[in-house]
């Protein structure tokens, strides 16, 4: 085992120009030091940290058979001290998650949680990943695509072993249907080594889900869509009427056709009410009204229920387009 490049040696407290940590990492009554790259000493206790990580375990061991070998200092003087390749901010974000003296910070950014899970797989800590992963959850609306890339580097490949990164992974690729592709990527240095293979997935399944909404509409949904008789602002309107759809506006054929645009794009329920003005479905029955106002006939309360009505049924047929299509991480195969 190559220790995972850590340097393992002998070290006298007394000798080493370096700082403690903070509480709880500051207690001498511990029996091994981590040093931190940026030098910092935490104080661990090693039967603790080698429950929680078979790489310190291991750690912790050859440190011991250095002590042994060692006739240089004596055993009272003697703490095992492993330097760490990790800074004095990552290892004690992560040790809180080993030590049960230790207090979990209630706020935790991205990057953080991005570290944690890290080191969680650096030093083999089963369980911590899955127990920070509830903390990725407040950023699914605010930033869906650095939640996606960590769930998804913990997501299993098969259908029958789905893990927590499979199911917030889900969650994160329904939000990023809000957005067109192609993504702009997160600023978060982590996001640099997050495999390409892991995003395939998500491009996939966001292209599925824009074709099988158009789909659903265009196929199953576009008479219910052009009902004159339904809709207010179509039965009231004398404007020129052509094409494939009998008896259906041109100013709303466009709109329609715009509609499954952009919904092919971004194919998400929030997608329609979140229309320019140049696209709204309110400036469209604006529209349709200067050629009736002189009919006198049009009721703007009625349209306007008839309007959420239309955003719900629309809504509706989205959603059970989506609901059709799966995250598939069965073809992903990491080297």
């Amino acid at each position: 085992m190559d220790m995972l490049s850590e340097k393992s040696r002998l070290a006298t407290e007394s000798t080493q120009l370096s700082a403690d940590a903070p509480f709880p990492f500051n207690d001498h009554e511990m029996d091994a030091i981590l040093r931190s790259s940026d030098r910092t000493d935490f104080y661990v206790h090693t039967a603790m940290l080698s429950v929680a990580s078979p790489v310190f375990r291991d750690l912790f061991e050859l440190a011991q058979a250095q002590s042994l070998r060692s006739t240089s200092q004596t055993g009272s003087s003697m703490k095992r001290c492993v330097e760490m390749a990790e800074d004095r901010h990552s290892l004690d974000l992560f040790l809180r998650w080993c030590d049960t003296r230790a207090s979990i910070p209630l706020e935790m950014t991205i990057p953080d949680i991005a570290t944690v899970i890290r080191l969680s797989d650096k030093f083999q800590a089963e369980g911590i990943a899955s127990r920070i992963a509830p903390h990725l959850y407040r950023f699914i609306e605010s930033e869906p695509l650095s939640v996606y890339a960590i769930a998804a580097c913990h997501a299993s490949f098969t259908h029958d072993n789905a893990t927590w990164g499979n199911v917030l992974a889900k969650r994160a690729a329904k939000q990023l249907l809000m957005l067109s592709m192609p993504f702009r990527p997160p600023i978060y240095e982590f996001f640099k080594t997050v495999p390409a293979i892991v995003l395939e997935p998500l491009y996939q399944y966001h292209r599925a889900c824009g074709m099988s909404v158009r789909e659903n509409i265009q196929k199953h949904h576009i008479r219910w869509l052009s009902d004159r008789t339904t809709w207010p602002w179509l039965s009231q309107c004398t404007c020129t009427t052509q094409g494939r759809i009998p008896q259906v506006p041109d100013w709303w054929r466009a709109y329609l056709m715009r509609l499954c645009e952009l919904l092919e794009n971004q194919p998400s329920a929030t997608t329609i009410l979140a229309l320019n003005s140049d696209d709204d479905l309110m400036s469209v029955i604006t529209h349709s009204c200067h050629c009736t106002l002189g009919n006198g006939n049009i009721c703007s309360a009625k349209a306007l229920h008839d309007a959420e009505r239309f955003h719900v049924g629309l809504s509706k047929y989205i959603q059970e387009a989506v609901d059709k299509i799966v995250l598939d991480f069965s073809k992903t195969k990491m080297k």
